[in-house]
């Protein structure tokens, strides 16, 4: 069985240190650096490349006690769900916590449809350094658990500053620690939570009655309950679309098949054609197609690039400021979307996968999926919360009084 789950499971017998993970164990994808493992993100471009060290946040984890049991599968350079199996790991309990690079939403979503916990911490809160991505300026370590006791000691022991990644965030890095050392202090204040207008345009019928059903158990069970009105919230995923399309493309470069990664074995004569065919040759449809949006933008449609980031900027204040009157934002999450299109054919479909999560990788909030109650084999509405920048600690101590209202614990 856990061969359909993992593709590199670690071989190591030497015990850990005795720290606070001690004891869990920690699944990766191929995208994360773990010194010696293979590296290659699930793409020709970095085939039979291995890891030189280990990322920051792995280094962190050993130091704290855990575990690196292995690799699940994913989909090329982590986009989207294609050959996801990170879910699945921790829904048939072979590791405790997987780490997932969440770039639109796909460690939430991914949570979402296995019936997990599903995390994206603030950015500039872990270390980026050793993690192979796309869109430097939206991505963040994800974790999936089933367990959000896990989920808070792996964030408490892989944040901190690091002087590798220019991302980090000192003050917010303090302020964040702060609170994890005092997460009690948000176990019985009264609650005031956010609910975007509009915000369930993206789903169908059924799957908005769910939501609209668990907003008012929340009611009932004695937390405010507010709806705000974001003003750019629709254009959140052509921002994104815009901006990490161009970042991508960016990114990509380095990946030139001369130092590394896939080389062409067609005949060629020069280094010139040898760079073009390895390119052609390096990359799977959605990811190509994601390239060539971005340089369409980036050379064609500059200003578009430029109007994306105003309208970010933007929605980064508007998002501020609305939780600055309150605990959290909560949204939905359409389920649908992936299950049905966990191989899309286009990047129209990739987004539409995670239109409803991917806000909070434009404005680098902390945000966790929720899993609903299971009744009779059939599992309820997942359910998604966005709290203050740097506030994870908070945010993942009121998802626990979420979590049991939601399930009707409480």
């Amino acid at each position: 069985m856990e061969s359909k789950i993992f593709n590199y499971l670690s071989i190591s017998t030497q015990p850990g240190i005795k720290g606070p993970m001690t004891g869990t164990d920690v699944a990766v994808e191929s995208n994360i650096s773990v010194a010696d493992w293979p590296t290659d993100a699930y793409s020709p471009a970095l085939e039979n490349y291995s890891a030189l060290e280990d990322a920051t946040l792995v280094q962190r984890l050993r130091n704290a006690g855990a575990a690196l049991k292995g690799q699940t599968y994913m989909g090329e350079f982590g986009l989207g769900l294609n050959n996801d199996t990170c879910g699945e790991a921790i829904k048939r309990g072979l590791s405790h916590a997987v780490l997932k690079i969440d770039t639109t939403g796909e460690a939430r979503m991914a949570a979402a449809i296995s019936g997990c916990f599903g995390f994206k911490p603030s950015y500039g809160l872990i270390s980026r350094f050793g993690l192979i991505g796309l869109v430097p300026s939206m991505e963040s370590c994800g974790i999936l658990s089933s367990s959000l006791e896990t989920i808070s000691k792996a964030v408490f022991s892989m944040a901190g500053g690091d002087d590798t990644d220019p991302s980090m965030n000192q003050s917010g890095i303090d302020r964040a620690v702060e609170e994890f050392q005092h997460q009690d202090k948000f176990h019985d204040r009264p609650l005031t939570v956010g609910v975007v207008k509009d915000c369930c345009k993206a789903m169908d019928l059924n799957e908005s009655k769910g939501f609209e059903q668990a907003v008012a158990r929340l009611g009932k069970a004695g937390i405010q309950v507010k709806q705000i009105d974001i003003k750019d919230f629709a254009l959140a995923r052509t921002v994104h679309n815009v901006i990490g399309t161009v970042e991508a493309s960016s990114s990509a470069g380095r990946f030139d098949s001369v130092r590394y990664g896939h080389r062409t074995g067609a005949s060629v004569k020069s280094w010139n054609d040898m760079y073009i065919k390895s390119r052609g040759e390096s990359f799977g449809p959605l990811v190509k197609a994601y390239l060539f949006q971005g340089g369409y933008f980036q050379y064609r449609n500059y200003n578009a690039f430029l109007d994306a980031c105003r309208v970010r900027a933007r929605l980064m204040e508007d998002m501020e400021k609305a939780l600055e009157t309150m605990d959290m934002i909560l949204l939905p999450v359409s389920e649908n979307s992936g299950v049905t299109l966990k191989k899309p054919d286009t990047v129209s479909d990739f987004y539409d996968t995670f239109s409803l999560t991917l806000i909070a990788n434009l404005t680098g909030n902390p945000s966790i999926t929720i899993p609903g109650p299971v009744r009779k084999n059939n599992a309820g509405p997942a359910l998604q919360l966005i709290g203050k920048r740097f506030g994870d600690a908070g945010l993942l101590a009121l998802a626990a009084r979420i979590f049991d209202i939601h399930t009707g614990e409480i």
